[in-house]
């Protein structure tokens, strides 16, 4: 668990790098403001893509391909990686609630329960 945790922040960690690389090329190489480089940046890793804004240079087109192949997979990584690990939460949380309710039954002592040996 806690190795998934470390990985979990390390992959978060990796995402806001990716995201901050590709608004300051998109920054520079289109000449975009800052909100719109973050707001393309974010549409192309998300595999959305609006198309209200569109790479109008060959560097930032190629720029545009080379962050889409290497983002996504990231991007799409540690979404799993997030996934994951809540999944694993839940199923942590399951199996403590069950281990609790059998519990909770063992030792309840229930008027109906047949006592062994006797027979009616």
């Amino acid at each position: 668990m806690n190795q998934t945790k470390a990985r979990m922040g390390s992959i978060v960690v990796l995402l806001l790098i990716i995201l901050l690389i590709g608004t300051l090329i998109f920054h520079n190489l289109e000449d975009w403001s800052l909100l719109d480089s973050f707001y393309f940046t974010s549409t192309t890793l998300m595999t959305i893509g609006y198309g209200d804004l569109v790479p109008t240079h060959n560097a930032s087109k190629l720029a545009t391909v080379a962050f889409a192949l290497s983002g996504v997979a990231i991007f799409f990584y540690g979404l799993g990686i997030i996934a994951g690990y809540y999944i694993q939460k839940g199923q942590q949380f399951e199996e403590y609630e069950t281990i609790k309710i059998k519990e909770i039954v063992s030792n309840m002592s229930l008027p109906f329960k047949r006592k062994k040996g006797i027979k009616k």
